[in-house]
């Protein structure tokens, strides 16, 4: 363990306690160790030149899941929160620089949830602002902070997931109630829901290391197809 890469993980950002706190679901950080990886839960900095010096220390990072972008992020239309909060603009700031400094630096990324949402709208692409309402013939996909549901995913053959997960159907997670509605450019489509949702998405041609899924793998640590995602983020990290 001794040179083991270090990896990064992007806090969610709440006010708590009449203060702000980053925090981040422990089972990221457990992910990581047990895929021979050290975990470090980031902080923001007070300096944007900052950003750059944490992706030049890190080995790899994980954008973790959250709430709903805020619409104005990607030009959507208002809807019913449910009396949630959106994600904070300071977290939006800073997972979109710290994903673009490990981008430029070639440096691979684990984005789950709302960080492949994110992905998306930062390459042109739109969100379904509330998937049950929007998308016909939707199924379960669960909500923010609700109870788990599970679904199917087709993985595409030909595909960097496929040859990590090592199958082409496999059983998710989920508990979001937005996904993606118009596809980012250079991203390409590896996995969809019976439904017809997006459920995972690559860089196009290999132009930038990363995987990012709609579901939390990081909740499903007694499956061994879904932690070789972590074992990729690490292995990747380390070379």
């Amino acid at each position: 363990m001794a040179n083991s890469p270090l990896i990064g993980i992007a806090p969610g950002y709440f006010i708590k306690e009449n203060a702000y706190w980053h925090m981040a679901r422990e089972a990221y950080s457990q992910c990581v160790w047990k895929a021979n990886g050290f975990s470090l839960v980031l902080t923001y900095p007070e300096k944007e030149d900052h950003v750059s010096d944490i992706a030049d220390q890190l080995n790899g990072l994980i954008l973790t899941g959250g709430p709903d972008l805020p619409i104005d992020v990607y030009g959507g239309s208002p809807y019913d929160l449910k009396g949630e909060e959106p994600m904070h603009s300071t977290r939006v700031s800073f997972d979109q620089k710290i994903l673009e400094a490990f981008i430029k630096r070639n440096k691979p990324v684990l984005a789950v949830c709302a960080g492949l949402q994110l992905i998306n709208v930062m390459n042109g692409g739109t969100l379904y602002e509330d998937v049950p309402s929007q998308l016909k013939g939707a199924l379960d996909h669960g909500d923010y902070k609700s109870p788990v549901v599970n679904h199917a995913v087709e993985i595409h053959q030909s595909s960097l997931l496929k040859d990590v997960l090592g199958v082409s159907h496999t059983t998710v997670n989920s508990t979001h109630h937005q996904g993606i509605r118009g596809l980012g450019k250079k991203l390409t489509p590896v996995a969809y829901a019976p439904d017809g949702l997006i459920e995972a998405v690559e860089p196009i041609n290999g132009e930038a290391k990363f995987l990012a899924v709609q579901w939390h793998p990081e909740q499903m640590q007694q499956d061994k197809i879904q932690m070789k995602l972590f074992k990729w983020l690490v292995e990747e990290a380390a070379d």
